[in-house]
């Protein structure tokens, strides 16, 4: 999500409020990254189930952002 921000944010550059998309960018992009390395090695770099747990936080994170905030 975070990678997405800060992309969008660099095709519009004319848009309002440009600079706080790079600036929540980064550390959500960084969380990520953060999250993806611990639970991979928390699943002992299970493959399956680092994807799997991934995916359910990912769905998670989508409909808080879609459908409560």
């Amino acid at each position: 999500m975070g990678v997405i921000a800060i992309g969008y944010g660099f095709v519009n550059p004319s848009q309002p409020n440009n600079a706080l998309q790079f600036i929540f960018g980064v550390p959500i992009a960084l969380s990520g990254v953060a999250m993806h390395l611990l639970v991979f090695h928390l699943f002992k770099k299970n493959t399956l189930y680092t994807w799997i747990f991934e995916a359910i936080f990912v769905a998670i994170g989508w409909y808080q952002f879609r459908y409560v905030w």
